[in-house]
């Protein structure tokens, strides 16, 4: 032994506390990652759903004039003009008696729900979630579509079904588009 004093190292408390706010930041980056997936997750459901319920809305459209359940001249929006659909956004219900989606007959019918399977992750047993739609919103746009001299075409018109959702006040919309024809 020489009397000599050994160097020992170690970390001191300003060492440990930068690893620890390092450390805290890494983790809070990581659960807003989290959160981020989560969010968009809720957000694509929700998206499923509208779509689905605007695919569904366009069918009923198509189904009826198949069936000759409505006529062509019915395909409009204004009642008025002897259009079957309503004006606006309207709430998502069960189709009425006419079995077409956002028409008069719907105004008494309950809102749409859904269900989904419960913890047990089977669809049909007691544990399944019913959600009402009530957070939805349908709006079917029937309009002319005009020929190459500007004109409107008789025998066409275009079927548009929006159906949006409210997510942190922010709507968002889904939307389908197709034609329709006089002729069955």
């Amino acid at each position: 032994m020489d009397g000599t004093l050994k160097n020992e190292a170690g970390m001191g408390l300003i060492e440990v506390m930068m690893a620890a706010m390092i450390l805290s930041i890494s983790l809070m980056a990581v659960a807003m990652t989290m959160i981020q997936g989560m969010s968009s997750m809720y957000i694509a459901q929700e998206q499923l759903i509208a779509k689905q319920k605007a695919r569904e809305t366009l069918e009923s459209v198509f189904t009826a004039r198949s069936t000759q359940g409505i006529t062509f001249a019915q395909l409009q929006n204004s009642i008025v003009s002897g259009g079957i659909f309503l004006v606006g956004w309207q709430p998502i219900r069960l189709m009425g008696t006419d079995g077409i989606a956002n028409t008069d007959d719907d105004s008494s019918a309950a809102l749409e729900s859904i269900v989904f399977a419960g913890p047990d992750g089977n669809l049909g047993t007691s544990d399944d979630i019913t959600r009402t739609l009530s957070n939805m919103e349908r709006r079917i746009t029937i309009s002319n579509v005009l020929l190459p001299n500007s004109s409107v075409d008789p025998d066409i018109r275009q079927v548009t079904v929006e159906v949006r959702f409210q997510i942190n006040k922010i709507y968002r919309t889904v939307t389908i588009s197709s034609y329709i024809s006089r002729f069955t």
